[in-house]
């Protein structure tokens, strides 16, 4: 059963006091209650409830349009109501589309008291976090990556315990997300999480990079240098690539697993590693054992839990999810407001082969949000590889029946009725969602017809 949740998010001590204590009232115990900046954390992918979203200063303007934003890219099932203490219509009705309700507060109290109780009464309300790390895991990757959904029992295994984690899996297919992940779960949270990509270091100098070194150790070591060991003292550290260390390398690495102690380059002080250890491959380690490329016993004392990443390829239930989370992000980077992505885009991005993994994902994503000047993010926007992945497929009879003009002018239609369709048929909102002005709409929707299917909705 999908988690129920009254959740009100409000900065404004005074807001947030009155409508807790009318809520109270209304269902007989307070409300969960966050900030802007926590809100996110309360409610999520499955939660199905209602959340209450206060504006009461100027401030809260933008805090709102974003939080919208957020919730109807992503698409949380939850029903948002805007509670508007500001007498900011004009303003806000900009979200009517990607909101539920807006009520002016608290002139409509008891219309918010209504909503509430007869919103599911059969239903109870979840008001306060009880959960495990393993539910709370499992409502996380629901939101982001559902392939790893059946991994939640082991993640929460390995975040609560200081074990080795060894995560295999293609460059690009999450990793360091995942090692994250188990970080910001972990006991370790409050400290540092540090990434090392072995890779990228010369054998010369990874030492140093692990372990540090004294001034004058070696050639161009003009001052003393802390190691990531060191310096991610308590916290997490990601040895990404280590597949790609020397045998010589992995025997140092061994030593400090096995005692957890080092010493760094040019010095004779043995040093403490605090750290909790995650190592990360692009290959399978077992067999660059039995290759004799990379020592036993060292991948013995790695494979104390290991997770396997497939390619996003094999993982499309993620792309969706994925590609919303990403907009979001990139959506607040480039301060565009875009509030979906067309079904048309999405099917491309489930379509494509992702050879870059979640590394292209992410590129792909953010060119589209740079691209997109309205709300919704349309296959336009994608690159054309991408585009190119869900084209329309005709055969020969189709095509030598319609001339290239045609099969332009019905392909243009179709856009157009689409992005008409998303927009509630608003032609301010399709033509910006098209890149088009609201004359140049006006008169392709003349031409295709669409102005009498306009006037019927």
């Amino acid at each position: 059963m999908a988690d129920r949740r009254v959740v009100l998010v409000a900065d404004d001590a005074d807001f947030m006091e009155a409508a807790q204590e009318h809520l109270a009232q209304a269902l007989g115990q307070p409300a969960l209650a966050g900030t802007y900046a926590d809100v996110a954390e309360q409610l999520t992918c499955d939660s199905d409830g209602l959340l209450l979203v206060g504006v009461a200063r100027q401030a809260d303007l933008p805090l709102a349009r974003r939080l919208v934003q957020q919730l109807s890219l992503q698409r949380w099932p939850a029903m948002v109501v805007l509670l508007d203490a500001l007498g900011a219509n004009s303003t806000l009705a900009a979200l009517d589309p990607y909101i539920s309700r807006r009520l002016r507060w608290p002139d409509a109290a008891e219309r918010l008291t209504t909503l509430v109780r007869d919103l599911d009464p059969g239903r109870q309300f979840r008001f306060a976090y009880d959960e495990g790390l393993e539910e709370m895991l499992s409502r996380r990757l629901l939101a982001l990556t559902p392939s790893l959904l059946p991994l939640a029992d082991r993640i929460a295994l390995g975040a609560s315990h200081d074990v080795t984690v060894l995560i295999n899996g293609e460059t690009g297919t999450g990793k360091t997300y995942l090692a994250r992940f188990m970080h910001d779960y972990s006991p370790r949270r409050q400290h540092r999480f540090m990434t090392i990509s072995c890779g990228a270091i010369s054998a010369n100098l990874i030492e140093s990079e692990f372990f540090g070194h004294m001034k004058g150790a070696f050639t161009g070591a003009d001052r003393t240098k802390v190691g990531k060991f060191a310096a991610v003292g308590e916290g997490t550290l990601l040895l990404d690539e280590i597949d790609t260390l020397a045998l010589e390398q992995q025997a140092t690495l061994l030593r400090v697993i096995e005692t957890g102690e080092f010493e760094p380059v040019g010095s004779t002080e043995t040093q403490r590693c605090e750290a909790r250890l995650i190592v990360a491959s692009n290959i399978d380690l077992e067999k660059a054992v039995a290759l004799g490329k990379f020592r036993a016993d060292l991948y013995f004392r790695l494979n104390v839990m290991s997770f396997h990443l497939p390619p996003l390829r094999e993982r499309v239930s993620d792309v969706e999810p994925l590609a919303r989370g990403m907009a979001v992000r990139f959506a607040r980077k480039f301060a565009k407001e875009i509030f979906e992505i067309h079904p048309d885009a999405l099917s491309a991005l489930e379509g494509f082969s992702w050879p870059g993994n979640l590394r292209q994902l992410e590129n792909v994503i953010q060119h589209a949000v740079l691209m997109c000047s309205g709300p919704e993010l349309l296959p336009a926007h994608l690159p054309d590889a991408v585009q190119e992945s869900c084209a329309p497929i005709f055969d020969d009879e189709e095509i030598l029946g319609d001339s290239l003009h045609q099969q332009r002018d019905h392909a243009e239609r179709g856009v157009i009725q689409r992005a008409l369709v998303s927009a509630g048929f608003n032609r301010t909102r399709a033509a910006d969602a098209l890149g088009i002005s609201r004359v140049t709409l006006y008169k392709k929707m003349k031409k295709y017809g669409l102005l009498k299917e306009s006037a019927r909705m």
